[in-house]
């Protein structure tokens, strides 16, 4: 009895403490696959895979281990792949993070880990980046950034090893690691692994939750889970770790992920310190059309760069490939809608009729509908469009589908173009006018049915069909009223443009017969006139097309209320009309000094127009010499800032007028202004080396990814006047900003 006593004591020693090591038998193989989701303000997930074999152990006792990473899948906002090296092709490199793991995949390097767990060195690392960095062509940014995070990688490897105390471990026990501030307990043995968790938390917030499981005999990692908590962010991470003994097997398409990478933003294979270049861009061609002429990806990316070469050769290179490019590829992109217009015109309805079945959901769809085909239905130089019999064709294709949503786009177009193969059949035009009074709002906003329908009131018109007339354009008005006061229906502009004329048309039948109802009408159409930029639509341009209607109504009714005598009520257009259209000023100023030639037009331009602009805000940036420039420097002064990129190619084709108008300004041939031009979304080196190669003497600061925000700036090149008070004005894309500026000054100097 005494020799059983004496065993089962020593079996609890044994189980209560350990001499534990890391120690890994010499040609072991495993893995660690490594997963960490991040939530809160940022969301995403990495999960790597490192396959590991052991060399055995170095005359110091350290564990030698080659590692490769053999999986890396990296997603954002949960769900969203940006890469999967299983599937490499759908790759989408919008982030240099990417690089890292394509660089290393599969590439064999080796880690040194001493006994108690250590990460004492990473070999191999640098000298298979520097071959990727050479192989791709990198920036010299880029390159930095990659050397960086090799510098760094010992730490991304000590994550996956368990730091050993210097004391055996034994249930219950605990320490804190000096280095790190993470407090260990061990927990239970469990099969033969030992449980210990670690925590950590500071004053900030900031905590570390661990539990692991570690193998008794080898002293790896067999699990792991982890919480991350940031205080002061919302956010954290939550990771996992586990082994495996079985090894991935990869298959790496080298070739392309090369081909791939020396077309992405960070490479100079196809570019100079410019930008794209051409001689670059058909050499990379001729390099990879053989090996990648059915691959996805270098399809759609090959008409990308065919595009930015922007030659009269080009624009047919680009249409004959658009047409030999499968529509699967195309699908998501711009390029499917350039194809929508193309198979049309080269191959017919049928063709672009299947292009359609990849787009018809989407917006792009809705506006090549209303933008491009509709368009072909418009007498061409007095005769017939050669598009016309085709667009009938494709119009019927649509009718007849299946799905009911390409009825819902088409229709009300449909119902005008049918109209307008037989005006002068009073029956059919009477008979689809009526069709527009029976639509749905989904029909009314996804076909543009405001449009149509005043198309249709000026049939009726003509077919000397006026109650019909009236009843349409009564019935349109209450629509779009409605969908006008809608804050949340995204056609509002357009649909509040197309308000304006239908208020003007409703006006224009009046003036014959009741003046005084006509004044109300023409109010209406000058209230639902665009304000300024906030109340324009891209698409009301096509609107205006085929309505012959104008932006604003605001200037005639103005001229109205002035002939009647009601200046208050003029003299409140007058400063709304100036803001929202300032290339109106001169036109404005010899109107105001025809009515009102005792009055001071300076006055009323800074009380009653310049002061109702909203306040400039203020900026400190750093222009490409380091200097700090702010907006307070510029003061009692108009100022000019033009927001631009060196990546943005209508801003580089203005810069040549832009960089003379500075010049001029220097020689004082501008009056009291100043000009400052602010590089966005750019890098300074490639801005600094852009100024220089081209002889530029414009000023440049550098965007703090801040400023656009605050001036609102929503493309690019954007145009802003600070007046000497600090208020601004918005110039329109394509509006003469230096002719409002020369206007600006004029008066001023009055």
């Amino acid at each position: 009895m005494k020799k059983i006593t004496l065993l089962t004591l020593g079996l609890t020693a044994a189980v209560t403490t350990y001499a534990q090591q890391l120690n890994v038998p010499k040609n072991k193989q495993f893995e660690y696959i490594t997963k960490n989701t991040h939530f809160g303000t940022y969301k995403g997930e990495e999960q790597t895979t490192y396959a590991f074999k052991s060399l055995g152990k170095n005359a110091s006792g350290n564990n030698v281990l080659e590692c490769r990473l053999v999986k890396s899948i990296i997603k954002e906002d949960i769900g969203k792949s940006r890469l999967n090296t299983d599937s490499i092709h759908n790759t989408n490199l919008n982030n240099t993070s990417l690089l890292f793991p394509l660089a290393m995949l599969n590439k064999p390097f080796s880690v040194v880990v001493s006994p108690k767990g250590e990460v004492l060195s990473v070999d191999g690392i640098e000298p298979a980046l520097k071959a990727a960095i050479a192989q791709w062509n990198l920036q010299p940014a880029i390159e930095k950034q990659l050397i960086d995070n090799a510098n760094g990688f010992r730490y991304t490897m000590q994550g996956l090893f368990f730091l050993f105390p210097e004391k055996s471990l034994a249930i219950s026990p605990e320490w804190e690691n000096k280095d790190s501030g993470l407090k260990f307990k061990v927990g239970s043995k469990k099969n033969n692994s030992l449980i210990v968790n670690s925590s950590k938390k500071d004053t900030s917030g900031n905590s570390v939750q661990d539990k692991s499981a570690i193998d008794l005999v080898t002293g790896l990692k067999q699990t792991s889970q982890t919480e991350i908590k940031f205080g002061k962010m919302q956010g954290g991470v939550n990771g996992s770790q586990k082994i495996s003994n079985s090894i991935t097997k990869t298959k790496i398409d080298t070739s392309w992920i090369n081909m791939r990478v020396k077309f992405s933003h960070w490479s100079t294979t196809i570019k100079n310190e410019l930008g794209y270049d051409s001689v670059k861009i058909a050499a990379a061609f001729r390099a990879n059309d053989q090996k990648f002429s059915k691959d996805q990806y270098y399809m759609v990316n090959k008409l990308s760069l065919i595009q930015q070469m922007r030659s009269e050769t080009s624009y047919k290179i680009y249409d004959s490939l658009l047409l030999l490019t499968p529509n699967k590829y195309l699908e998501g992109t711009h390029h499917l809608f350039n194809k929508l217009g193309s198979a049309l015109d080269k191959e017919g309805a049928a063709s672009a009729y299947d292009v359609s079945k990849y787009t018809y959901k989407t917006e792009s769809f809705n506006n090549w509908v209303q933008n491009s085909l509709a368009q072909y239905f418009l007498p061409y130089d007095d005769t017939a469009n050669p598009l016309m019999a085709k667009s009938y064709e494709l119009l019927e294709l649509f009718m007849n589908d299946k799905d009911p949503l390409y009825r819902e786009k088409i229709k009300p177009l449909y119902l005008w173009a049918m109209t307008e193969k037989q005006p002068q059949n009073t029956a059919l035009v009477i008979k689809n006018a009526a069709e527009y009074t029976k639509m749905s709002d989904a029909q009314m906003h996804n076909g543009n049915a405001g449009r149509y329908a005043l198309l249709m009131y000026n049939t009726l018109l003509k077919a000397k069909a006026q109650t019909e007339a009236d009843s349409l354009l009564n019935y349109t008005i209450k629509k779009l009223e409605k969908y006008a006061a809608d804050g949340s229906n995204p056609n509002r502009k357009a649909e509040q443009n197309i308000l304006a004329h239908a208020w003007y048309l409703k006006y224009q039948t009046a003036l014959a017969t009741d003046s005084t109802k006509a004044l109300k009408y023409l109010a209406k159409a000058s209230a639902y006139s665009p304000k300024g930029e906030t109340e324009r639509a891209h698409i009301s341009f096509y609107d205006r097309v085929f309505l012959k209607s104008k932006e604003s109504y605001r200037d005639e009714y103005m001229n109205v209320l002035l002939k009647g005598g009601n200046t208050t009520e003029a003299m409140q257009l007058f400063a709304v009309q100036i803001t929202a259209n300032p290339e109106s000023l001169a036109e404005m100023q010899k109107l105001y000094k025809t009515r009102f030639p005792n009055n001071d037009f300076k006055s009323f331009m800074v009380n009653n127009v310049i002061n109702s602009w909203k306040t400039a805000p203020d900026f400190k940036l750093k222009n490409i010499d380091g200097k700090e420039q702010s907006l307070s420097d510029f003061k009692d002064k108009w100022l000019v800032l033009d927001f631009w990129g060196t990546w943005c190619g209508p801003c580089k084709e203005e810069l040549p007028s832009v960089n003379k108008f500075y010049l001029e300004l220097e020689e004082g041939k501008h009056g009291n202004t100043k000009f400052l031009s602010i590089a966005c979304r750019d890098e300074e080196n490639r801005v600094k080396t852009f100024i220089n190669t081209n002889k530029y003497s414009i000023p440049v600061v550098m965007s703090d990814n801040k400023v656009e925000g605050d001036y609102k700036i929503t493309g690019y090149p954007s145009k802003i006047l600070v007046s000497p008070e600090g208020k601004m004005l918005n110039i329109d894309f394509g509006k003469d900003w230096k002719k409002v500026l020369k206007e600006l000054n004029s008066i001023y100097a009055l």
